[in-house]
């Protein structure tokens, strides 16, 4: 037992020790069909230059795969999954700008950003043999009427959310990507479903 486990862990510290992973926006790792609301009219997602074009470079909190990087196009990934998530919910669908600036025709404009963001390798949960990907995330969405009046400011996340267990992975930054996807993709739904009660 002691030789197998210790296999497990040489095994994955193999995988994450003194790697750099790059990742990018995959939407097979969005669920195929978001929540229609039936809202009526268009929204319009806003997010600055520079915060489209954020990535994020960082190592994970865990000790498990402490010596490896992650960098991740977080402005990109936060404007797809907005616009996938607003799209669906408004009948008129959704569009992207840098700025609302004369913005005109919509009937909603969104504002989010993630203002945090951290990763970790869970080993010591599994006992060395399997390793459970964590990811926490805190989003804020502004909800801004055509007037630019704010209808809601909230801050939505903070709190850790698991992937599945694996006992051995090539790509175990995939396995955070995926999770990254998944939760910004809830916390998300989560903004337009207070848009529906906002705009009421």
């Amino acid at each position: 037992m002691y030789i197998l486990r210790h296999l497990f862990l040489s095994i994955a510290l193999l995988f994450l020790s003194g790697c750099a992973f790059n990742v990018g926006y995959n939407p097979a790792y969005l669920p195929r069909d978001p929540v229609r609301l039936g809202l009526e009219g268009k929204s319009l997602v806003v997010i600055s230059d520079v915060d489209a074009q954020w990535q994020f470079s960082g190592n994970p909190t865990s000790f498990t795969g402490g010596g490896t990087t992650l960098t991740l196009p977080m402005g990109e990934i936060t404007k797809q999954v907005a616009l996938k998530v607003f799209g669906a919910a408004f009948n008129g669908g959704a569009d992207f700008r840098s700025n609302a600036t004369g913005a005109v025709g919509y009937r909603l404009i969104v504002k989010p950003k993630v203002n945090k963001f951290s990763y970790a390798y869970n080993q010591l949960k599994n006992l060395g043999f399997a390793i459970t990907p964590i990811v926490d995330i805190e989003l804020s969405v502004e909800l801004l009427a055509p007037d630019g009046t704010t209808l809601l400011s909230k801050t939505y996340g903070g709190g850790p959310t698991e992937g599945s267990t694996y006992a051995i992975s090539g790509q175990p930054a995939e396995k955070i990507n995926q999770i990254l996807h998944l939760h910004l993709f809830k916390l998300m739904t989560d903004a337009a479903q207070d848009a529906k009660v906002a705009l009421k």
